[in-house]
């Protein structure tokens, strides 16, 4: 009788210690889950761009982490397309990129003056 007693305390303590390991593996996977980075243009941003006017739709540089796994995310809600880097982004769509590699990206960007937007994306 007392030997079941002590497998049945073993079990026991083998299923919490499973249950709460795999409760901390769960924890750091949602940690770590894919972080979105979104940017909304908003209708008639083109047209205001277009007669000089200063808008920050997007920043002039956006840093990603390859840790975070982020990814850029661009919608245009504009009734005029876009361009951010070769892809251009029709009204109703959006653009999703993610980086695997760290270092520095200049693209063109219509939404900036200067036609440039930077992407640093870090490995944290």
């Amino acid at each position: 009788m007392r030997w079941v007693r002590h497998v049945a305390l073993v079990t026991l303590a083998l299923v919490v210690i499973v249950g709460t390991g795999a409760g901390i593996w769960y924890e750091n996977q949602q940690r770590s889950a894919d972080r979105y980075l979104v940017f909304t243009v908003p209708p008639g941003s083109v047209a205001r761009l277009a007669a000089g006017e200063q808008l920050e739709i997007l920043p002039q540089t956006i840093t990603l982490s390859l840790r975070g796994k982020d990814t850029l995310v661009i919608r245009n809600e504009d009734l005029q397309p876009i361009q951010v880097g070769p892809f251009k982004i029709d009204p109703g769509q959006q653009f999703e990129q993610r980086y695997y590699n760290p270092g520095t990206y200049e693209l063109i960007c219509t939404l900036h003056q200067s036609q440039r937007l930077r992407i640093v994306v870090s490995r944290e």
